[in-house]
Parts: C-alpha cells; structure tokens; sequence
C-alpha cells in the first residue's frame, strides 16, 4: 500500500473518530468543535508527513501535490459533514 493511500486512510479515521467523539460530547456544537479541531490536527500531520518526504530526498514542489491530495480529501469530508450539521442546527 502506498504512503499516500496509507495518509488518506489514516485521514478519515482521525475524521470518524474526532466527528464521533464530538458528537457524543457535545451533539452538534460538540461535532462542530471537533471538526473545527480536526482541520488544524490534520494540517499539521500532513505538514510534517510532507517534511518527512522531504528528508528522504524529495522536493518541495514534488511533494507539495500529496500535501494537496493528503490534507484536501479528508478535509473536504470534514467540511461537509460541518455543512450539513450547521444546517440541522
């Protein structure tokens, strides 16, 4: 299995588990704290996933697209799942 599909699985369930968490702390304004938490916990994860790569040899610019890729899907989910929630209020 490759680093990025790893980072990706490791993504959604950090995801699953801050938004369930939350959710059992708080229903929606804990869900909400928790999503909230997840964006800052996750961008730095990846930030130093892709330091990492950049210690073995890689570039910036290379290792920028799976920073994108890695911080983005899982984010995008999250963004979501915090849509819909402020929506049910």
């Amino acid at each position: 299995m490759s680093p990025t599909v790893q980072t990706l699985l490791i993504g959604f369930i950090v995801l699953v588990l801050c938004a369930g968490v939350g959710y059992f702390m708080g229903k929606m304004l804990g869900l909400k704290k928790a999503l909230n938490f997840f964006f800052f916990l996750w961008l730095a994860y990846c930030i130093y996933h892709m330091f990492v790569g950049m210690s073995h040899g890689y570039s910036f610019i290379c290792e920028l697209p799976f920073l994108a890729l890695n911080f983005g899907l899982p984010a995008l989910i999250a963004w979501i799942i915090l849509k819909k929630a402020s929506s049910l209020k």
